[in-house]
């Protein structure tokens, strides 16, 4: 077993183009996540925007709404 064990070769490294891929797809990775969290934020804001235009549009209806039966009370009395 020693004699295999020294006479074993020792592993051989990558080819120096198949380390170049992989720094490639690494900063791949890198650029498609950042790109993502950045749209996430985008669809984040829009949503919040919505968010605030549906709230305003439901005050301004309960106001309007409100303020036809203050109406209708005041007047069939």
């Amino acid at each position: 077993m020693k004699e295999t064990a020294a006479a074993a070769e020792p592993p051989e490294l990558p080819p120096h183009w198949f380390l170049y891929l992989v720094e490639r797809m690494e900063r791949m990775e890198n650029n498609l996540r950042s790109e993502f969290r950045q749209e996430i934020g985008d669809v984040r804001r829009e949503l919040h925007g919505i968010y605030r235009w549906s709230i305003g549009l439901l005050v301004t209806m309960l106001l309007g709404f409100g303020g036809i039966v203050v109406t209708l009370a005041v007047t069939l009395r």
